[in-house]
């Protein structure tokens, strides 16, 4: 009896360490957003993630994006660029599998800002 307790405190200790030391569960998420306008392309502009959690990324443009900046993706992390139209939403649904810095950009890869995954 005693050995099936010590198995569970195992068990128990194991599952506390994995969620407070940064191994994630598959159903955590964090969500970014940051507002894009003409005059001031998106802001804010730096977002920081953890490596292996879903990302919910969305920006709400106050206005409509154009020529170069008419888009707006995230090479390695969302590759596909996504038009900036004024109040449609653009959402971007990714997990960050590796650490590093990714530029957020237009298709044409002018950096707009950052999402750090550590």
């Amino acid at each position: 009896m005693w050995k099936k307790n010590i198995v569970a405190a195992v068990l128990i200790i194991a599952a506390f360490h994995t969620r407070a030391y940064g191994n994630p569960s598959p159903d955590t998420q964090e969500t970014l957003t940051t507002v894009y306008s003409a005059a001031g392309d998106i802001n804010p502009k730096s977002f920081t993630v953890k490596t292996g959690h879903k990302v919910h990324f969305q920006v709400n443009p106050k206005d409509t994006g154009s020529g170069c900046m008419s888009d707006i993706m995230i090479p390695g992390l969302w590759n596909k660029p996504e038009l900036l139209v004024k109040g449609k939403p653009v959402v971007m649904d990714f997990v960050a599998q590796k650490p590093g810095i990714y530029k957020i950009t237009c298709s044409m890869g002018v950096s707009r800002g950052e999402v750090i995954v550590k």
